[in-house]
């Protein structure tokens, strides 16, 4: 059994660790080279620190286990941080693409770096491809949009070095100046688009959305499995973390006594959690076989579901 908060801490710590390495690197080679161009970087790195730590506290925040007041634990936490997270990544994008557009029409031209500047990049470089790496692998592991966010974040950074050091060797190799602006206006347009992504992905699960609507004809299915149960509808899903949390409406023979009924649920529950991972709690109504529905204003039913999800052609 993987033990997802101790992952967060453990991947966080690593996170937090080795971008202080990295950031305290880049700004004393900045400051003792004259490269403005490295010290912006380290500058820049800096914020992952930020970032690390508050990933650090939210996964202290969702191993709080829930209470009268949070009755579903705290685990939405993480969607919350992955928003800010975006935010941050948003406006350090916005930012690059404002300055270099300022360097592009005042003419100022880069600083080449000095050999200790460059060979600090390039360790930069590396490292944080292994810190992206990292953490992206983690949050796959343990389905962390927070860690996935923060890889991606990392990524961009691997991003703004290559493009600082692409930049000036166009600038003053090939005698392009205005190429090294251009490049990071370029780069700062892709990292505002990939926080929006995050931005998207982290409120989606806020709002109580899913991205995988198939799950709804794998619960079907897992219902229709169960001899006694018939047209599964009012289905309703919401992402706790990691996890689903199901509610769904099912009806079963009217002439059934009350402990029947129940073993008819159970049996549902039962099912749906052999064909869905990563279950938080299901919830199963049973209505009497043919019953006359009112309109429902909430949840899905097969009629719901476009083709694709539905299994009709």
């Amino acid at each position: 059994m993987i033990d997802r908060r101790k992952i967060l801490r453990r991947t966080s710590w690593i996170s937090v660790t080795g971008n202080v390495v990295l950031s305290l690197m880049k700004v004393i080679t900045g400051l003792w080279s004259g490269s403005m161009a490295v010290l912006s970087d380290g500058l820049d790195s800096a914020t992952d620190v930020v970032t690390s730590a508050i990933i650090l506290f939210t996964s202290s925040v969702i191993s709080r286990p829930p209470n009268s007041k949070y009755v579903y634990g705290r685990e939405k936490a993480e969607s919350i941080a992955s928003t800010i997270l975006s935010f941050v990544i948003f406006f350090m994008g916005c930012q690059i693409v404002i300055s270099s557009v300022e360097r592009i029409f005042s003419g100022e031209s880069g600083e080449l770096p000095s050999l200790p500047a460059i060979w600090v990049t390039v360790v930069s470089i590396a490292g944080k491809l292994l810190l992206s790496w990292y953490q992206f692998h983690q949050g796959k592991r343990v389905e962390s949009s927070m860690l996935k966010a923060n890889a991606i974040n990392m990524r961009n950074d691997v991003i703004i070095s290559g493009g600082v050091l692409a930049g000036l060797i166009c600038t003053f190799l090939l005698n392009i100046p205005v190429l090294d602006p251009v490049i990071a206006a370029v780069i700062g347009v892709y990292i505002i688009w990939s926080a929006t992504g995050i931005f998207r992905e982290a409120n989606l699960v806020l709002m109580d959305g899913i991205s995988d609507t198939s799950v709804y004809n794998r619960i079907i299915e897992a219902v229709e499995r169960v001899p006694e149960a018939f047209n599964p509808h009012r289905i309703r899903l919401r992402q706790i973390g990691n996890m689903y949390n199901i509610v769904l409406d099912i009806e079963a023979d009217g002439g059934l006594s009350l402990t029947e009924a129940h073993r008819v649920a159970q049996d549902v529950e039962n099912s749906i959690k052999s064909h869905i991972e990563n279950i938080y709690d299901i919830v199963v109504h049973v209505e009497p076989k043919g019953a006359v529905h009112c309109a429902e204003k909430y949840g899905v039913s097969r009629k719901d579901l476009p083709a694709e999800d539905s299994g009709e052609s």
